[in-house]
This record gives structure tokens, C-alpha cells and sequence, in this order.
């Protein structure tokens, strides 16, 4: 139907430039848009577009479509210019033209102007309020259904109603709904009807995500497709009917029953829909914050990169207390897939227009603040020694003695065993390359801290170590800055092997792996639920002889075991934290993020 969208190319390119005219900065208001009859099909497709603000009351229908991939190709003239739809929704302003002209409708597509970005996120914000204030959600599945007609006389009696002398309506007429329950309530097995039903439950359409807000906010909603048109519960009624599945419309009409139930927190939907399809990967969030039950208030700004997106949900939601009984990383790696798939590097994730502004990385000293996140850690080992880089390990053969001496004096008691993981570590080393290993580990200081006393015989951690810490800290004073660094950079360069030891423990069965570069002797590491990355926690004594000692989460490890590990975002083994001291530590959303690397 291209060259119908084509028709009259000449009239179109003669039009003014732009159709939009400014909304208000003072009101709440948007733009709806009016579908001029015709007198044939194949004309022009004509459409006024006028601003209009809410406190009018004015009243409208909402289109719910498929935006479709591929260029604005098909063209319509839309306040005397000529604007580019795809095909879609041209083929939807066709039909609207054709059996409910010159009713108000608002479609995004159209309505918001798509160029100016301060206006889309004003009006992106708004979208729940504009589903929930239309008269009725028009659903368009398509014009492709229209070929079921001839095999199926009932559905040409699914049309749309035009009672004479009277404005045209989506509304179908008393005598009309009954034909429609008759038609849809029809208890056949009819090979072409079952067939249709089946490429209805299928459609596209049910895979978007933007639909969780507009079918979800809708009091009204009518399902157009080929010719025909349904109310929706006669719709899930004749798609029910036929058992094909529980997805789709069928799981959508079980949420809008839901939607008051509490399964609309943001958690919940961000959990239930993480693999609905939009074209902006930044709609996975903000596609369902209108929905959202306790997300008043979260800020869509399109303007900002994925990575910033992310931070926003996850501060958000410490904020308002929305993780409930959810691991914060697990949900941080819930989000992140949803913005960023698996071949998402840093620059996407941190791609944006330059806008100067302040950048805050003031040191947070408070807990209590929603930018630091709690979360419960288990302490492998406090850190004995900090050896060689990875490239020293496969070139230098001295540093690989030094390594073994020490292994040799820390573990005096359980030597076969200490021997062997350094075996193991070392032989990672060797095997997976410096690329690979660059990887495993991250320099990220987190802007936290947060004080304990070492006098709370609660906090084992401390109250247990805190002299023994400090010995450390004190022996390996000056150590690793009086080292001659090598003039050849390897990409490994930031990471450190590592020798632990649990005082109370004793035969610690983790005792070695390999960490950030700026770890040093004292340092606690310390798993997490998730993922497989260890935290490596510095402690430090205010003053001497004081009790109060700060904490701050200074980097990232992997013990031995896990080094071979090809996807460090998973979860902690079983029983992670058994017979291990637990340790509070609050990390930043940047430290977060860097876990889920």
C-alpha cells in the first residue's frame, strides 16, 4: 500500500515545515489529533492536529499499536505539512478514517513531537494519565486480518456502528453487542476460526511493553483488527475460548484484574516483564512507571544514558524502601539486562549528549542516606600479604618464589592445602591471559563509609580483629610503594594475587585469589550473596587508642576457585555465609554496577 501512503507527493512536499505549535509551560496539556473523512480510499490522508489542556475535560480515544521497525516512509499531511508515519499506523489512520473519522484521538507518535526532548519527557511522564483519561483505548492488531473475512461470514458483522444523523463512534449499537456475544460466545471448533484466534494470541502486538500502561490504565478498550472490531472482555472471551495459552492477551487481562492487588510495584512489573520488546531500550524502565503503584515521583529524562537510567532506578528504589526482601545486587543485575544486553559496552552504557552540570562525588559518612545501599556480607579472610601482578607471576620467577615463601610462613599448619590453591591461582593465571584476568577484578572505591566500635562484642569482625588489623596495617606500611614498577603496561597491571587468614577459623578454606590493585595487608574481604565477586572492605582507626573505626568498600577479589569462573554475576555457592563472622557494609550504586561487570 506504499504508493496509496505516496499519493499526492506533490501536495504534501509544498506544505509548511513543522505542524506543531509549543504546549504550555503553565498548564497541563498535550495534542490530539483528528483523521478527516474521505471520499475515496485511496486519497490522501488528512489529519488536524490542536492543542488541548486537561483541565477542559476534553474527550478522546487513545490508539495502542505497534510502532514497527524501519523508516517513517508513509506520508500524511498533518496541519497543512507533510509528516512521515510508518506503515502501521498508517494503515490504522486508514481505518480509523474509514469507520470512526473525525473523532479526537491522541497517538503518541503524533501527538508528541518526537525532536524536542524536553517535550517527551514532560509528555512521556503524563502517558498514564492520558491512557486512564481517553474515553477508550483503541487496540489496532492490524490490517492484515481483514483476509479471514471471506472464510468467516460472522466477522463482517464485527464492524464498526455509524448510526445515522450521529457523530461516528467506536460504540456499537444494543442490537450490535448482542450479535457480538453471539458471534464471540460461538462454542465451534472451526479450523479457520481456531486459526485466527491463534494468530491473534500470537500477534506482535502482545510482545510490546508500552501496552502494560496503556491496556493497563485503559476503563475502556476496543480491539480492532482487518475490518473488525471487539470489545475487549468479548475479545479475551473468543481467545479464551479456544485454550491455545496463558500468555499474551490472556495474561494481560490478568493483570488489569490484578492491578489493584499489589503485583503493580514497580518491582513486580520490572520482574514480570523483562522480556517485553520496545525500540528505545530506555522504555524498559520508563514504559512502566506509569503503571507502577509506588512510583510517583521517579523522573524520565531521555536525555540520560542507560547507565545513568539504571543508578536513577536503583537509588529510587532504596529510597522508597521498594526492594522488600530482594537481593539489592540480584535486582541491580535485574535491571541492568533489561537496559543493556549482554553485548552493551561502556560507551553505549555511558552514552549521552554533554550537558555541563555538578557531579557530586562527595564521601557519603551516613547509612541512613538513599544514595548508600545495605547489604549483608560474610568475611572470607582479613588480607596477610599482598603479592606479585599477574604478568610478574608469568615472568618473573623470582617474584613466583617470593609468592611461595610466603605461603610457606602463613600456613604453617595446613600447608598441603595452602600449596595447592596457590598451584591453582597460579596456574589461572597462567592460562587465562591478561585480557581475561583484567576482567575479574575492578579498582572502585565507593563514596560510603560508615563507623563501628571495635568495644561492640556484636560485631564480631572488629570486635575480634580490630588489634590485630591494625598490626597489619602498621607491618605493611610503606611496602608496596617502595616496589619498582615495570615500564611495559599490561592490562592486568590494576590487579593484585593476595595471600587471607581467619584468626578464628583457623584452616580457612579459601585463602588466596586475586583483587584490585590498591589492596592492602589488613584489608577484609568479604562475600556477598551476589554475585561471585568478593568486596575487598578497608578498616581504619580514627585515632589512636580510639574505638571508633570507618569502613569503606575500596575494591573487588575473586578467591581461587571462582577464577575460572566464566560468568562472575551469578549467585554465591549454597550456604556462602555458614560459619562465617557477618559484616553490614553499604556500598554506592556505582560499586553496584561495577559488581555486575
Amino acid at each position: 500500500m506504499k504508493s496509496d501512503a505516496r499519493k499526492s507527493l506533490n501536495v504534501l512536499s509544498s506544505a509548511p515545515l513543522s505542524p506543531y505549535k509549543p504546549l504550555s509551560q503553565d498548564k497541563d496539556s498535550t495534542r490530539l489529533v483528528r483523521v478527516k473523512a474521505a471520499k475515496a480510499d485511496d486519497d490522501p490522508i488528512i489529519c488536524n492536529l490542536f492543542n488541548v489542556e486537561f483541565g477542559e475535560k476534553p474527550k478522546f480515544h487513545a490508539l495502542s499499536y505497534m510502532w514497527g521497525d524501519g523508516q517513517a516512509s508513509c506520508d500524511i499531511l498533518l496541519n497543512g505539512a507533510a509528516f512521515g508515519v510508518r506503515q502501521n499506523l498508517w494503515d490504522a489512520l486508514r481505518y480509523l478514517r474509514t469507520h470512526a473519522a473525525d473523532t479526537s484521538y491522541w497517538i503518541d507518535a503524533i501527538c508528541i513531537n518526537q525532536d524536542d526532548l524536553a517535550e517527551r519527557n514532560r509528555q512521556v511522564r503524563i502517558m498514564h494519565h492520558i491512557y486512564f483519561r481517553a474515553d477508550t483505548v483503541v487496540v489496532w492488531l492490524g490490517k492484515k486480518y481483514a483476509e479471514y473475512e471471506a472464510g468467516l461470514p460472522d466477522l463482517r458483522k464485527l464492524v464498526h456502528c455509524r448510526p445515522s444523523n450521529k457523530e461516528p463512534k467506536l460504540e456499537p449499537s444494543d442490537d450490535q453487542s448482542k450479535s457480538d456475544l453471539s458471534a464471540a460466545q460461538q462454542p465451534r471448533e472451526d479450523a479457520q476460526q481456531r486459526k485466527l484466534a491463534e494468530e491473534l494470541y500470537h500477534d506482535g502486538y502482545w510482545n510490546r511493553l508500552w501496552i502494560i500502561q496503556e491496556i493497563g490504565r485503559a476503563r475502556n478498550i476496543k480491539v480492532c483488527f482487518g475490518n473488525s472490531v471487539l470489545k475487549w472482555n468479548l475479545f479475551i472471551h473468543f481467545i479464551t475460548h479456544h485454550n491455545i495459552g496463558s500468555q499474551g492477551p490472556v495474561r494481560l487481562d490478568q493483570q488489569r484484574q490484578k492491578r489493584y492487588t499489589g503485583s503493580s510495584t514497580l518491582l513486580q512489573l520490572l520482574e514480570d516483564h523483562k522480556e517485553a520488546l520496545c525500540q528505545d531500550r530506555k522504555d524498559k524502565v520508563y514504559g512502566l512507571i506509569g503503571l507502577a503503584s509506588d512510583a510517583t515521583g521517579f523522573i524520565i529524562d531521555y536525555g540520560k544514558s542507560l547507565y545513568e537510567i539504571w543508578t536513577d532506578v536503583m537509588e529510587f528504589m532504596n529510597k522508597h524502601d521498594l526492594f522488600a526482601d530482594k537481593d539489592i545486587v540480584e535486582v541491580g543485575g535485574l535491571v541492568k539486562s533489561m537496559l543493556m544486553d549482554a553485548n552493551c559496552l561502556p560507551l553505549k552504557q555511558v552514552l549521552r549528549q554533554y550537558a555541563p552540570d555538578t557531579e557530586d562525588t562527595t564521601i557519603i559518612t551516613g547509612p541512613q542516606d538513599f544514595k548508600a545501599f545495605e547489604l549483608q556480607a560474610a568475611m572470607l579472610g582479613c588480607v596477610i600479604f599482598v603479592g606479585p601482578r599477574p604478568h610478574e607471576i608469568v615472568g618473573n620467577l623470582n617474584k613466583v618464589d617470593k609468592w611461595t615463601e610466603q605461603v610457606q610462613s602463613n600456613y604453617k599448619n595446613d600447608l598441603g592445602h595452602a600449596h595447592r590453591e596457590s598451584d591453582s591461582l597460579v596456574s589461572a593465571v597462567l592460562d587465562l591471559g591478561d585480557s581475561i584476568l583484567s576482567n575479574k577484578c575492578f579498582d572502585c572505591r565507593s563514596i560510603i563509609q560508615w563507623s563501628v566500635r571495635s568495644d561492640n562484642y556484636r560485631l564480631e569482625v572488629i570486635h575480634n580483629n580490630h588489634s590485630w588489623i591494625s598490626e597489619l596495617q602498621i607491618g605493611s606500611s610503606g611496602q608496596l610503594q617502595n616496589e619498582n614498577i615495570s615500564t611495559e603496561q599490561f592490562s592486568s597491571d590494576h590487579l593484585r594475587l593476595f595471600q587471607m587468614w581467619d584468626r578464628r577459623k583457623g584452616q580457612a578454606p579459601c585463602k588466596m585469589g586475586l583483587a584490585s590493585g590498591n589492596i592492602r595487608c589488613g584489608d577484609l574481604i568479604c562475600w556477598l550473596r551476589s554475585p561471585r565477586r568478593a568486596v575487598v572492605v578497608r578498616p581504619r582507626q580514627l585515632a589512636i587508642s580510639s574505638n571508633v573505626w570507618e569502613l569503606q568498600v575500596v575494591g573487588t577479589a575473586v578467591v581461587t576457585e571462582d577464577l575460572r569462573e566464566q560468568d562472575l554475576s551469578c549467585s554465591q555457592r549454597v550456604e556462602w555465609d555458614k560459619n562465617r563472622l557477618k559484616l553490614t557494609i553499604y556500598l554506592d550504586a556505582a560499586t553496584i554496577f561495577i559488581l555486575l561487570a
